[in-house]
Formats: C-alpha cells, sequence, structure tokens
C-alpha cells in the first residue's frame, strides 16, 4: 500500500536536505516495517511517529530525556512520545525525518490490536481527556498540598526538638518519615510537568519539594523514572532495563532478568532469593538510604544528564547540602546517643517503608517482559499488562499521592493526580471494549 504522504505538513516536505546531486526525499521514501525495527540498537536507532519515520541517533546526547530515547528504538514511538512531549516539541522532529512508514494508515490490519479502529480508541481517549480538561491542574489544590506538606515537617520539627522521651523521638522520626514520603508524589507530579505549562515552574519547584525536601536529585530521579515509564518492568531495551526491577541480587522480580547469563545465574545468592518474602520490607527499609547515596552518586555524571547542564548541577548541589545539612543540625538537637540513633533509623527506614509499600504495588507481580516482547504490544497495553492500580479510597488516593492510578498515569503521565479518576473511567472502558485486563487491588493485597 502507498504511503499516506497527504497528511505531511508543507513545513515538513520543504523541511528537506537536498545536498549535492539527487537525493530522495524523505516525503517520497517508503520504509517498511521490518526496515524500521532492524534499526533498534544505540548505533542506529530510529522511531516512527504518526507514521513518519526518524533517525534520531546520535541524538541521546543532545536530548532532555537522555537515553530514554533509546527503548523506543526500533519502534512505533507515537504514544509514548505524546505522553512525554507538549505540542511544541513536534516541530523539532522534521530535521531527523528519513521516510514514511510503510502501510503507516495501517487499514489492512488483520490484528484488533493494529486496526483503525482499535488506534481510533486509543486516540479517541486522549480527545475526551482533553475535552473534560483532565490536563488542566487545580493550582489551589497544589497549594493545599504544597501547605500540607510544609505543615508536617514543621510539626516533626516542634515534636523532634522539644523531645524529652524516646516516644516523643520515635513520633518526630515518623512523622518527617511521612513528610518525606508524600514530598516524593509532590515532586513526582512537579516533575511530571502536572502542575504547571511552563516547564521550567515544574522543575524549580521539582527542586524544592525533589532536593531540598527529600534530599533526592532532581537530574537523577527523571533519568531513572522517565526510564521506567518507557519501558516499565521490561528486562532489556538498548538503553538497559527497568532500572526500578534491576534491583538483582537485592530483589529478583522475575526470572527472566537472569535469563540466558550463566554467570548470574551461578552466583545466586539462593538464600536471599528463596527467603524475598522475609526480607522484602526490610529491603524496601533501606530504599531511602539507597536513593540519598545514589542522588549524590549521580553529581559525577556528565553535564548531558542534567536538565540544565553543568548549572542546573551546581544548583542541585547546593540544594542536596542544603537538605543534608538541615537533618544533621535537626538531629544534633537530639540528648542523647540513643534518641540519635533511633531517630535516624526510623525516620530513614519509615520513609523508605512508606515509599516502597505505594510504588512496589504498581508493578509487583505484574508481567515482566523481554525487548522483544515488549515491541509485540503497543504502548497502551504495555503500561497496562505492566501496571496495577490501587482500589480508590480517601485514604488510598492521599497515602498514596495518585498513584493508586498508577495505570493511568502510565499512559498519560501529564494528567494532574486530581483528575485521574476521570481518566480511569475512560480507560476501564476501552479495556472491557477491547478485552485487555486491567487490574486493581487494594494496598495490603497487592503487597
Amino acid at each position: 500500500m502507498a504511503p499516506n504522504t497527504a497528511a505531511l505538513s508543507n513545513d515538513l516536505k520543504n523541511n528537506i536536505d537536498v545536498g549535492l546531486g539527487q537525493v530522495e526525499s524523505p516525503a517520497s521514501r517508503v520504509i517498511s516495517r521490518k526496515e524500521l525495527a532492524s534499526h533498534s540498537t544505540r548505533e542506529s536507532c530510529w522511531v516512527s511517529i504518526n507514521g513518519r519515520v526518524y533517525d534520531v541517533t546520535g541524538f541521546e546526547h543532545e536530548h532532555p530525556g537522555g537515553e530514554i530515547i533509546l527503548t523506543a528504538a526500533g519502534q512505533d514511538a507515537t504514544d509514548v512520545f505524546s505522553a512525554f512531549h507538549s505540542a511544541s516539541n513536534y516541530k523539532l522532529l522534521p530535521r531527523f525525518l528519513i521516510g514514511i512508514l510503510e502501510d503507516s494508515d495501517t487499514t489492512s490490519s488483520t490484528d484488533k490490536y493494529h486496526s483503525p479502529e482499535y488506534i481510533a480508541d486509543i486516540r479517541k481517549m486522549r480527545a475526551d481527556l482533553t475535552r473534560l480538561k483532565a490536563f488542566d491542574s487545580s493550582k489551589l489544590f497544589y497549594a493545599y498540598k504544597v501547605g500540607t506538606n510544609v505543615s508536617i515537617a514543621a510539626l516533626a520539627f516542634f515534636v523532634t526538638l522539644r523531645a524529652n522521651s524516646i516516644v516523643q523521638v520515635w513520633l518526630g522520626a515518623a512523622l518527617l518519615a511521612l513528610f518525606f514520603q508524600q514530598c516524593g508524589w509532590l515532586a513526582h507530579d512537579f516533575l511530571h510537568h502536572q502542575v504547571f505549562k511552563n516547564r521550567v515552574y515544574n522543575n524549580l519547584m521539582g527542586l524544592i519539594v525533589g532536593n531540598v525536601f527529600q534530599g533526592f536529585s532532581v537530574s537523577w530521579w527523571k533519568m531513572k523514572h522517565n526510564h521506567h515509564h518507557a519501558a516499565p518492568n521490561v528486562t532489556e531495551t538498548a538503553a538497559g532495563g527497568d532500572p526500578d526491577i534491576h534491583t538483582y541480587p537485592v530483589l529478583l522480580w522475575s526470572e527472566k532478568i537472569i535469563e540466558g547469563s550463566s554467570d548470574e545465574i551461578s552466583t545466586l545468592p539462593k538464600f536471599l532469593v528463596n527467603n524475598q518474602s522475609i526480607f522484602y520490607f526490610p529491603i524496601l527499609c533501606m530504599a531511602r538510604v539507597s536513593w540519598l547515596i545514589q542522588s549524590i552518586l549521580f553529581q559525577t555524571e556528565p553535564a548531558w544528564n542534567f536538565v540544565g547542564g553543568n548549572k542546573w548541577r551546581a544548583v542541585e548541589l547546593v540544594m542536596l547540602a542544603v537538605h543534608h545539612i538541615t537533618y544533621v543540625w535537626l538531629v544534633a538537637q537530639l540528648k542523647s546517643w540513643s534518641h540519635v540513633i533511633s531517630f535516624v533509623i526510623l525516620s530513614q527506614g519509615l520513609g523508605g517503608l512508606l515509599i516502597g509499600v505505594v510504588f512496589t504495588v504498581g508493578h509487583n507481580a505484574r508481567e515482566v517482559l523481554t525487548d522483544q516482547e515488549m515491541r509485540d504490544v503497543d504502548f497502551v497495553r504495555l503500561q497496562v499488562k505492566t501496571t496495577r492500580d490501587i482500589d480508590p479510597s480517601a485514604f488510598n488516593q492521599w497515602f498514596s499521592g495518585g498513584l493508586s492510578h498508577q495505570i493511568e498515569h502510565h499512559i498519560w503521565p501529564t494528567i494532574p493526580r486530581h483528575n485521574l479518576p476521570k481518566a480511569r473511567e475512560i480507560l476501564m472502558e476501552f479495556c472491557k471494549k477491547h478485552e485487555i485486563e486491567y487490574l486493581s487491588q487494594g494496598l495490603v493485597e497487592g503487597n
């Protein structure tokens, strides 16, 4: 079938590098799906978006999201591009255009998941959400969330500074742990650009809530978390596998992670793996300390890994220092070493556990896919197959900071958390129509 070149804008058609001599125009070059799939490596990375094929080889060092672009190598990236980018980013694509994807209108497809009706229903979901203004945030809601988080911190400081007994120390530590957890969800919202249309404002608020309040590097978190969104529960891609499941040997989420690696199998700590149910919660208690260390180590990464290069790195370092200096000062006010040790262990350990029991529910015991299995599903099915929601309730929605709607968040990450219930209704109807399993469980059951 001939490509649908009529869909190309005039700007796109004019953006052709003719060079010297006769060169085939990207607007006339037809690229088969097989050829697209063959360019799936770091050395040769092609992607298709809306039926057009782009060569983005080497662009990961310029790309604000870094190597995340490689997770879509050799694939249709239409929906993942839409999920992560604003409308203004489409104007940047023509410089990479190399051709039109064969059968890009998919009208002859017999696969129900590539049928015109299925594709149209995916596009309709976004259109319906746009019509419902689901992508528009309530600034009042987020002012309330910032205010309540700061209030929790103030109460934690008040209790800790006045603590005379070990029980008061524990209470102050528990409140600080809750503050760390709630700031995790708030930084998450800002850094997914859910709050402001101007992404600079989101990043600046992310610095305050992420680096200062939590002690986590914004650039480290973005690199890690966006990679997770693009390839959830996927063992390997051209950019590496989902970092959230590559926790071997501490936690082994699936045998697929070590399949084919005789060295890893031979060195498998069988006692640790066989008793993961026992070690699971103690390991989650270490999560926050691990992320604090990773955030510091990340500051040695190349400048292109940072949102704003070396200038941003300098700001991050200062703000991380503010967090750690403030924490050390608070701990130094305690009256005995037993109070100090109790406070540090509980505030950091409980802080990790409160975050861990939420984010693991989203993907724990869901399907783990290989790179090829990821290629066999579209973006929406990938997210639904590898993700689960937490049954909605007032407590779950507050405690999990919007991650109770993890599936919807993964498909439309820029929808503010207070609008995710609208997305849930639309997505559940879509999944029912197309016979796609949609899983929602309780917070306790999911762990």
